[in-house]
């Protein structure tokens, strides 16, 4: 049992110790402490409530991109995190994860950053109300903030995974930025 809780805190203290290095000027601990804390539980939450329909990473043949039920995660949060407007990083944090627990509850095509090939395809989110609670949808919008989309992607390269025609090279899809 004493192995164990060692093991615990050893794992939040590295946790703790890899956002520090990558927080740059911020020194409040706690605050990043409970934002590992929360990404291990809204990431949990997201694969158990959400990955059914938004996957994690663009499908890789054409019988998986036919067969997806919703736009994959990574692709949603480059239109949200480009449809928020904020004035301060904390701001946006507060703003996107205020977004979309929202969303998620009602959803509607005016609130919606999608755009209109991916809205004709896939119709306006259903309602996660009776699926999800606002305290849940907040953990798992705090996880999808911190970790979509990933550090170094660009939402050209999404794009270009998505859909690019592989018989001609044309691209299909979105064409916005």
């Amino acid at each position: 049992m004493k192995n164990k809780i060692l093991g615990i805190v050893a794992l939040l203290g590295v946790g703790t110790l890899g956002l520090y290095s990558f927080s740059g000027t911020d020194n409040n601990i706690s605050e990043r402490t409970e934002i590992v804390l929360l990404e291990g539980k809204g990431k949990e939450l997201f694969l158990a409530k959400c990955n059914k329909c938004h996957k994690t990473a663009p499908p890789k043949s054409k019988a998986e991109r036919k067969a997806m039920l919703a736009p994959p995660i990574m692709g949603v949060m480059f239109h949200v995190n480009d449809g928020v407007k904020a004035d301060n990083p904390k701001e946006k944090r507060e703003k996107v994860i205020e977004f979309i627990v929202d969303y998620a509850l009602n959803p509607s095509k005016d609130k919606s950053f999608c755009e209109a090939h991916a809205i004709e395809r896939f119709g306006v989110m259903p309602s996660q109300k009776n699926n999800v609670t606002k305290e849940e949808l907040k953990e798992i919008a705090s996880y999808l903030y911190e970790s979509f989309p990933t550090a170094g992607m660009t939402h050209e390269d999404v794009q270009k995974k998505m859909h690019e025609d592989k018989g001609n090279g044309q691209k299909k899809g979105c064409n916005k930025h």
